[in-house]
């Protein structure tokens, strides 16, 4: 007897729900301590604070040069300038215009990179200092 392809997902979808449910539970359990104190750092704490975070402000800080850069920097503000006057000048409006939308957008993305080096840097200094 075949079942009905819903059906069959329908039966799936609520054993794995039932399973996390009832695992959920022992999770739940353990997650504070006896005492009441604050749970300590986990085991990764230092991983992520001695590979991850400097990795995250290195790549940050490759994209705010790369932004900033000159003409001759691929990807930069002035090589998207550059690039949008020549496809105006050779008459490719539809490239120019895409390249308007991505200078128009550059500057919330440097916004955006501030905002995010200040969140590492406050990850750190909050989660990273011994």
């Amino acid at each position: 007897m075949r079942l009905n392809p819903w059906l069959g997902g329908l039966v799936a979808t609520g054993v794995a729900s039932g399973a996390l449910v009832i695992g959920g539970g022992t999770a739940f359990a353990d997650s504070s301590p006896a005492d009441g104190t604050a749970p300590g750092p986990s085991p990764t704490a230092g991983a992520v604070c001695t590979e991850r975070i400097p990795k995250i402000l290195a790549r940050i800080d490759r994209l705010s040069t790369r932004i900033g850069g000159d003409a001759h920097t691929r990807g930069s503000t002035r090589w998207l300038q550059d690039r949008q006057a020549q496809a105006k000048a050779a008459g490719n409006t539809a490239l120019a215009d895409l390249l308007q939308i991505r200078l128009d957008h550059r500057a919330d993305r440097t916004d955006e990179l501030a905002k995010v080096r200040q969140q590492v840097e406050d990850v750190k200094a909050r989660d990273c200092t011994s």
